[in-house]
């Protein structure tokens, strides 16, 4: 019997081993360029996505998208796209994944078309507004005031879903933060519908002037990074590394970097 549990115990350890290297190239036959990891990513929703001073892209996604390509071993291409186009070009086969602040939404979390992975961030929707504009006190004041928002993504949407009916009746889209909050500045609109973290940080940073981001959260939000529903392995393997991130603290000292604040992931669906 003991013979038998060895004999046992040792198939099954090299049938493990044996097992191992098949799974780790799985997500390679999946790739779209054979071992790199292709990203698609805006570049214009600082300080998760943007254009740093030499023209590299730099930001919260781009670290967390290389640490990704590092820990699998692959190379690492970046391809920038307008928010708006970054999901159907995913669900098309044009990236492996997006990194590029994807809110967790029910609706996308139940697509068809791509993986939405466990939370990487927790965020919120909130209101930036012009310093002059000071009867903006919160969400509770917006009603008659024009928003702006980033076209395709989600704030707008929470805005409009938790907001008294017809508060907001006039709303504009841009493709990316750049354009929003330069017609917020030129008064083209009178508040931005959008995260938390990032204009509290162009803020803090000096790289936005003359605005205000309320701390009053219309909703908390939590955010990651869409893998192609061609490749599931990838997604497993992701999902992984961020149960490890989130435990090992390599989460919490991007978010430190980036946005200068600590991850509450007690607020985490």
């Amino acid at each position: 019997m003991k013979f038998t549990k060895i004999v046992t115990s040792a198939i099954v350890a090299v049938s493990v081993l044996t097992a191992m290297p098949t799974m780790a190239q799985d997500f390679k036959a999946g790739l779209v360029s054979a071992d790199t990891l292709t990203i698609g990513t805006s570049g214009s929703a600082p300080p998760f996505s943007m254009t740093g001073p030499t023209g590299e892209l730099e930001g919260f996604d781009i670290d967390v998208a290389t640490a990704i390509a590092d820990a699998l071993g692959v190379e690492v291409k970046f391809e920038q796209l307008d928010f708006a186009g970054l999901l159907p070009g995913l669900a098309s086969g044009q990236f492996d994944i997006i990194a590029s602040g994807v809110t967790r939404t029910p609706e996308r979390l139940a697509s068809t078309d791509f993986f939405l992975l466990s939370p990487y961030i927790v965020n919120g929707v909130a209101v930036t507004r012009r310093e002059d504009s000071a009867d903006i006190t919160g969400w509770e004041t917006v009603c008659g005031k024009v928003m702006g928002s980033v076209r395709g993504g989600t704030f707008q949407k929470v805005a409009m879903e938790n907001l008294p009916a017809d508060c907001v009746t006039e709303t504009r889209e841009y493709p990316g933060a750049t354009e929003l909050f330069l017609d917020l500045a030129n008064r083209r609109i009178d508040f931005a519908a959008h995260d938390f973290l990032g204009p509290n940080y162009l803020v803090k940073s000096g790289k936005l002037n003359g605005v205000v981001v309320i701390d009053d959260l219309l909703a908390t939000i939590t955010q990651s990074v869409a893998v192609s529903a061609k490749n599931k392995p990838l997604a497993d393997e992701i999902d992984s590394l961020f149960v490890t991130w989130r435990n090992d603290g390599t989460l919490q000292g991007l978010a430190e970097k980036w946005f200068g604040a600590s991850i509450d992931w007690s607020a985490a669906e």
